[in-house]
């Protein structure tokens, strides 16, 4: 998470970027950053065995990549640069519910 939201300020560095793109990947920073205070509450609960509660703490951080990614569908032909690290945040968190819903 902490990389996506890295390169997503790296892109937002480009000047010529188109407006509407600018936005979304504006909307994304902000998304990728209120998302990682989600992660690291969910690290504490799982070692603290609370896997309900770190459960619940990954699936809103999970919610970054989709609501990131559907900004960009919003406006036809659009095409986001941040797809293919939306789909890796989105599985990444979606090993983690598995693994805790195991454990748990």
């Amino acid at each position: 998470m902490t990389n996506t939201r890295c390169h997503t300020r790296h892109l937002l560095e480009n000047k010529r970027l188109d407006p509407y793109i600018k936005q979304c990947l504006e909307d994304c920073l902000e998304l990728y950053s209120d998302a990682l205070p989600y992660v690291r509450q969910a690290i504490k609960e799982y070692r603290a065995k609370n896997y309900v509660d770190a459960n619940i703490h990954i699936s809103a951080a999970m919610d970054a990549s989709t609501t990131c990614e559907n900004g960009f569908k919003e406006k036809k032909g659009v095409v986001s640069p941040l797809t293919k690290r939306n789909k890796n945040t989105f599985q990444l968190s979606a090993i983690a519910l598995s693994i805790m819903n195991m454990v748990g």
